[in-house]
């Protein structure tokens, strides 16, 4: 009982389905209806989908910090270690997109930073590509693995999800209520990718700007693993102190 009491504190339903699917019918009903008002608005710095990466970016961090205060009851000292490194990973993400804070604040890009950085703007993914692609490349390699291989291969072997909190995978794979996230953040880029590689042209309404779109859907993925753990992890320890 105090299992599934577990398995059943997760993530709840608006979060994790209703979220992701009216994000992108947002996105798409506005392409739609009126173009010119998409680009105005999804093109800017302070768009929804770049202003929506930050927001549930911070709101992850914050579950993250929230759950570190339970961390104690992990079964393993390293997934402690994994914990902290996705916190960091999710600030350095939050604080790259929006420039460390330049894109609501407005200052001035240093000297410094304009000979370094390709789009004259304070943060450090447009310096090299060491501090852009291959982070993200790292963070779609797991969502693909954690996201949707994952929850395939249990589903192929027809087990579920653990619900021990004993069990190291319990607390280490997301849960099967992050595979509508997964896989919309990997659809959204598959488009752009199919035109790269064979020259299939984009059908309409599907193009979007794919790149920012898919790193809020990477952004929404964090945020939904933090705030599972955060409520698995507070869950866990109320059970055990009664």
């Amino acid at each position: 009982m105090a299992q599934r009491k577990l398995a059943d504190e997760d993530i709840p339903v608006w979060a994790w389905l209703w979220l992701p699917v009216a994000a992108i019918g947002i996105e798409l009903g506005f392409r739609i209806a009126n173009e010119p008002l998409y680009r105005r608005l999804w093109d800017s710095e302070l768009g929804p989908v770049e202003t929506g990466t930050v927001l549930v970016l911070l709101f992850g961090i914050v579950a993250g910090l929230c759950a570190l205060r339970h961390c104690t009851r992990l079964p393993a000292a390293w997934l402690r270690g994994w914990l902290v490194l996705i916190i960091l990973g999710s600030v350095y993400f939050c604080g790259e997109e929006a420039s460390w804070g330049q894109h609501w604040l407005g200052w001035e890009t240093s000297a410094e930073f304009m000979n370094l950085n390709d789009q004259g703007e304070t943060n450090l993914h447009n310096t090299s590509a060491w501090l852009d692609q291959k982070p993200r490349l790292l963070l779609e390699l797991g969502v693909l693995s954690g996201g949707l291989l994952y929850p395939f291969f249990m589903w192929l072997r027809r087990r579920p999800r653990s619900i021990d909190p004993h069990d190291l995978q319990y607390w280490f794979w997301p849960g099967q209520r992050l595979l509508p996230t997964a896989i919309l953040a990997l659809a959204i880029g598959l488009p752009q990718r199919l035109e790269k590689w064979f020259g299939w042209p984009i059908p309409w309404p599907l193009d979007i700007r794919a790149s920012e779109t898919q790193e809020f859907y990477f952004g929404l993925f964090l945020a939904l693993y933090l705030w599972s753990y955060q409520r698995r992890l507070k869950t866990r320890d109320r059970a055990q102190r009664t």
